[in-house]
């Protein structure tokens, strides 16, 4: 066998025995790296809210598609969950200005708007854990995702 029947990298074309090469809608490969950024950038929700899908949709968005499209569907869910809570909370202090204005008793709308800014934000809470967790699962097993309530506002 002549030298020049090698590649100049002979291991560019090795696959491990048993690992399949994974690849986005696009055809293109997928690293465990990408895999591992797309994770973060969901799991980044329940620890930082927008701060890590931003940080790593802005590092990543030239070098892997795969990974910014992950990234940009955690973020567009963030910015979802912000307005949400937000209008939530003016909602329930509403409420409570309501509920003191009919009864004339501060107390009872204070704690009626409290109950239900917490309640609002428990409920926010628990579904943001579970679509990011959802958002992992499918970036761990390089599927796309889209949150099931989420406005598109980076595409």
């Amino acid at each position: 066998m002549a030298d020049d029947d090698y590649d100049d990298d002979p291991d560019e074309h090795y696959r491990p025995r048993g690992r399949g090469v994974k690849y986005d809608e696009d055809g293109n490969e997928i690293t465990s790296n990408d895999t591992l950024l797309a994770l973060f950038a969901h799991l980044g929700l329940i620890v930082g809210v927008f701060i890590v899908p931003l940080i790593i949709f802005l590092v990543t968005r030239q070098k892997s598609p795969y990974v910014a499209r992950h990234a940009k569907a955690a973020l567009n869910y963030s910015i979802t969950y912000l307005m949400v809570v937000f209008g939530w909370y003016a909602v329930a202090a509403l409420i409570g200005f309501i509920v003191y204005a009919v009864g004339q008793n501060g107390i009872a709308g204070f704690v009626t708007g409290y109950i239900l800014a917490i309640l609002g934000a428990l409920a926010a809470g628990i579904s943001t854990i579970v679509f990011a967790i959802m958002g992992a699962v499918a970036a761990g097993t390089a599927k796309p995702f889209r949150y099931p309530i989420c406005i598109t506002f980076i595409s």
